[in-house]
């Protein structure tokens, strides 16, 4: 019985990495690298206008300065949902490991490959 459970968390686990839209994954990939490097302005250059024009540039940095205090560097991630919304947006979920504890991150992208909302769930962090 264990193994048959194990069998199809691996199973299930694997359809979300290859249903994965490539974009997302080149997302969050970049996402990590530039938050371990504390390069927020690349991560904020990924955002769409809009989301640019909804908070400024200080708010967003204080965000990830205050996670990566908190929780230092982002080691891994999983993939826990993927969604395409419609022929232009995709929401993708993450279970985030990192250096202090885990959080959930969650990256929606336009067709364009511009981050058009951002997420990352951890209760009293944000």
């Amino acid at each position: 019985m264990k193994k048959i459970l194990l069998l199809l968390f691996v199973l299930l686990t694997g359809l979300f990495v290859l249903g994965q839209n490539p974009m997302q994954q080149q997302a969050i990939q970049t996402f990590q690298s530039d938050y371990n490097n504390n390069d927020f302005q690349k991560i904020y250059q990924s955002f769409s206008a809009k989301m640019k024009q909804a908070r400024s540039k200080q708010y967003y940095f204080q965000i990830l300065s205050r996670v990566k205090k908190e929780r230092g560097n982002l080691r891994s991630v999983e993939i826990t949902n993927y969604t395409e919304i419609d022929l232009k947006k995709t929401r993708a979920q993450y279970l985030g490991h990192f250096d202090y504890g885990t959080a959930m991150i969650r990256i929606t992208m336009n067709e364009r490959s511009q981050i058009i909302g951002f997420y990352i769930f951890k209760e009293n962090l944000l």
